[in-house]
């Protein structure tokens, strides 16, 4: 079942998918849809992986990029 999204973009954007759209031959929302379902089936993020590796020494995204920020 399909239903209306109403999206606020900058004019920029609305031209540029427009164009991109024209380029494609297919519609705005043909093209959002694709863009949004290619996201949901991509992996996350590579780092998730090590998640939790260590034991009891979960290291996240942010604390990862503070020891590189120090070895800089």
């Amino acid at each position: 079942m399909k239903t209306k999204l109403t999206l606020s973009v900058d004019t920029k954007v609305k031209r540029n998918a427009r164009i991109l759209s024209r380029r494609r031959k297919r519609s705005i929302s043909a093209l959002v849809s694709e863009f949004i379902e290619r996201e949901l089936a991509r992996k996350e993020e590579p780092l998730m992986e090590f998640w939790g590796i260590w034991a009891d020494r979960d290291v996240t995204l942010e604390g990862l990029r503070e020891k590189a920020w120090k070895r800089s």
